[in-house]
């Protein structure tokens, strides 16, 4: 399986979060929520603030885990500086070492499950607490990505 190992400062991201169940639907309500944050605006206002075009793919963020739900935020990551409208969440990430796996084809839904039922198991890392990331990069037409997990080695 194709990873890296980087070790990141703290940084902030921003964006807009909905809480998703974690049963056997978490696909389905994370594709209704990154189209709802499609229809009402949030991904063009995001897009907007940062200079990027309409269409631009932003990344998620998986977070605040209760072992039922979690937060799941349509986000980017905040420039120094940049003052954003109420009706964003900022998330503040600290400093960890994360395990990056990319996907040139963006299968992220079958990558997650490849990464828990054969990566973990055979790999001298274990994931500790923050925040997930799903980074997507591209536009409508044309994405790829990569599944950020933050690890410590056994």
């Amino acid at each position: 399986m194709n990873y890296r190992i980087e070790s990141r400062g703290p940084f902030e991201m921003f964006g807009a979060y909905g809480l998703v169940n974690s049963d056997q639907k978490v696909y389905e309500e994370v594709a209704k929520f990154r189209q709802q944050c499609d229809v009402d605006g949030s991904v063009e206002g995001m897009n907007e603030l940062l200079g990027r075009f309409s269409n631009t793919i932003l990344h998620a963020a998986l977070y605040d885990h209760t072992g039922t739900s979690f937060k799941y935020m349509v986000s980017y990551f905040l420039p120094k500086g940049l003052d954003i409208p109420e009706r964003f969440t900022k998330l503040s990430v600290p400093e960890l070492t994360w395990a990056i796996f990319p996907e040139p084809q963006c299968d992220l839904i079958k990558l997650w499950g490849r990464i828990y039922s054969e990566w973990f198991p055979t790999s001298e890392f274990e994931q500790v607490e923050g925040p997930t990331f799903e980074m997507y990069y591209g536009t409508a037409e044309y994405i790829s990505g990569e599944i950020w997990i933050p690890v410590k080695r056994k």
